[in-house]
């Protein structure tokens, strides 16, 4: 029974991973096409929709991954 509580852990973390990882990778995508000083200005003024902000996004993948493990730590001891 533990074999499975340990590789759904395994499961939820690497799930999270790739999850950062897009993140990431359309921040990194947002920045290069925001290079300039102008445009850096531009994107201050402008209002950004609440969803989509990468923030609120990480903290909903961590958010998901801290209470999924808490459970099956919980389960685990008791």
């Amino acid at each position: 029974m533990y074999p499975l509580y340990y590789a759904i852990i395994v499961l939820v973390c690497i799930i999270a991973s790739i999850g950062t990882i897009q993140v990431a990778r359309e921040m990194s995508k947002r920045e290069k096409d925001e290079s300039s000083p102008e445009a850096d200005l531009t994107s201050l003024k402008q209002e950004r929709p609440v969803k989509d902000s990468s923030v609120r996004l990480l903290t909903w993948i961590y958010a998901i991954t801290f209470i999924i493990t808490i459970l099956l730590i919980w389960i685990f001891i008791f």
